[in-house]
């Protein structure tokens, strides 16, 4: 048995693990097309104080309030104030948190296990680089296993207090993302099987104090802190939008094994496998134990993660759109089991089952290297199966050579820039650019509009571009543009950029920049 002060250092040396894989450099890797949106989104709660929910995009509400006491502590107010770190600290915490949770779980698994779980959870590749992605899905998993240790714990002792942190939960989650409806409905048919039907109820006051704190938080979330009521009722028709998205949307069809693949074996680097197949004996091992005759105590949790887990791997798998981070609900529910796996291989070890203790060691010191090599020096690089549809770091570098420009020029941050992409597809680009006053965005070239002194563009505008520039002024009002930069842009895959600066501007910057 682990003495008290030992198991409390070993606690804290794995949340130091974990803050370390996760808070160093955060503005190193360009911001995704969906933290970009989502920071636009934020940037006008922060600035107007006023926020009203979109049924038909963006997600839920949570991510945004949360975000404010990093961005008024750090005393920013506005869009050209805020940085990646400001934004990204909140998975950061999230994803701390739910390296934290398997400490609810101490009285039903014990000590060991629920230490070895907030292990493989510091260290696995896909939650530290989702708890450094300024997206929901860090706040939506931590809220659905927090409903889900808080209702074992209420099972296991009756007491209020778990109901209270069980409604505080669900209705984080429903102001978190849509898809609050598959946790439930996977962890009401895991307790459904568990107990055969036969559910214990809680108390009328019980379920009072449940239902009354999800309804309260759910309300003052979506209703903007009671500033728009009908909030609430978009956040129940807003189903209809995303599972029809879901069950139709063509852009991320992919086959029903793409989240094992990226799990167990995704092809990256050069020979390099990329996978987390290191933590199934651990799961295995706990499924097998928890499901004979002579199981211990921690059998019925193990059952319900078994179940709970299965059947979201099941219903996400099922579905035809896929991205890759819905793959976190389901892997921490593997990730709990891993945990009590290994404290069932460690007890063998002590019976001088030394291979068990070798292949742990192994396994750990693989998934965090890989944790570290994916999050650290591959963060944008298309082949990790965490980067999605992601920009390059080519991104941030043109955005910041275009700021440069305008800064040395006679009109400074009001230089007039063009940015023209089809279908208005040229995020992140408000976020990078986010310091100019004065920039035009279009999905197509406009011909009657002046144009900019530097403008970005896709290569199929160009043909267009160039009547603008050079055939719609009239003689002596045309100007010569050259590329600002020469290199090849992408903001996604197969999604180029190109900029150009107009001749008399670019060589101003240039007699300036030149010491």
């Amino acid at each position: 048995m682990l003495d008290k002060r030992v198991y409390a250092a070993l606690w804290c040396a794995v949340l130091v693990l974990a803050l370390a894989l996760r808070l160093p450099n955060l503005q190193h890797r360009p911001m995704h097309t969906d933290e970009a949106v989502h920071a636009v989104k934020f940037a006008g709660l922060l600035h107007s104080g006023e926020y009203r929910y979109d049924s038909n995009e963006y997600h839920g509400p949570s991510l945004y309030y949360f975000t404010l006491l990093p961005a008024w502590m750090r005393g920013q107010q506005t869009l050209a104030d805020l940085d990646e770190k400001t934004l990204r600290i909140i998975p950061v915490v999230f994803g701390l948190g739910l390296v934290l949770l398997p400490l609810l779980l101490v009285p039903l698994t014990g000590r060991l296990a629920a230490l070895a779980a907030a292990l493989w959870i510091a260290v696995s590749s896909p939650q530290v680089f989702y708890s450094r992605y300024y997206i929901h899905e860090v706040i939506f998993v931590y809220f659905s296993m927090l409903l889900i240790a808080a209702l074992l714990r209420y099972r296991h002792e009756r007491h209020w207090s778990w109901m209270l942190v069980a409604g505080a939960s669900l209705g984080c989650l429903h102001a978190s993302k849509e898809t609050d409806l598959l946790i439930l409905a996977a962890a009401l048919a895991a307790f459904v099987v568990l107990c055969r039907g036969k559910i214990r109820l809680p108390s009328l006051l019980h379920g009072g104090i449940f239902w009354g704190t999800a309804f309260f938080l759910s309300l003052a979330f979506f209703s903007s802190f009671f500033a728009n009521p009908a909030g609430l009722v978009d956040s129940l028709r807003t189903y209809t939008t995303y599972f029809a998205r879901g069950a139709g949307d063509t852009l991320h069809i992919h086959p029903w094994y793409y989240y094992f693949q990226l799990l167990f074996w995704h092809p990256t680097v050069g020979r390099y496998i990329v996978t987390e197949f290191w933590i199934i004996p651990f799961v295995l091992v706990a499924v097998v134990r928890a499901f004979r005759r002579n199981a211990g105590g921690y059998a019925r949790l193990v059952r319900f993660f078994t179940l709970f887990t299965g059947f979201l791997a099941v219903v996400y798998s099922a579905l035809p759109y896929k991205t890759p981070w819905n793959a976190l609900v389901f892997q921490y529910g593997l990730l709990v089991l891993a945990g009590i796996g290994a404290a069932e291989m460690a007890n063998w070890a002590k019976k001088k089952m030394r291979v068990a203790m070798v292949y742990s060691l192994v396994a750990l010191f693989w998934i965090a290297a890989q944790s570290i090599w994916l999050n650290y020096y591959h963060d944008s690089d298309a082949r990790s199966p965490w980067v999605y549809a992601h920009p390059g770091p080519e991104v941030n570098l043109l955005s910041q050579r275009v700021e440069g420009a305008a800064r040395l020029g006679p009109a400074g941050l009001d230089t007039p820039v063009e940015v023209i992409y089809p279908g208005h597809d040229y995020w992140p680009l408000p976020w990078t650019l986010r310091r100019l006053h004065r920039v035009g965005w279009y999905d197509q070239v406009d011909l009657t509009a002046p144009a900019g002194e530097i403008v970005l563009v896709a290569p199929a505008l160009e043909s267009s571009l160039l009547q603008k520039l050079y055939e719609v002024p009239p003689p002596g009002a045309k100007h010569l543009y050259v590329r600002l930069w020469d290199g090849y842009v992408e903001l996604r895959p197969a999604a180029e950029i190109r900029a150009y600066i107009r001749k008399d501007l670019f060589d101003s910057v240039e007699e300036q920049s030149t010491p």
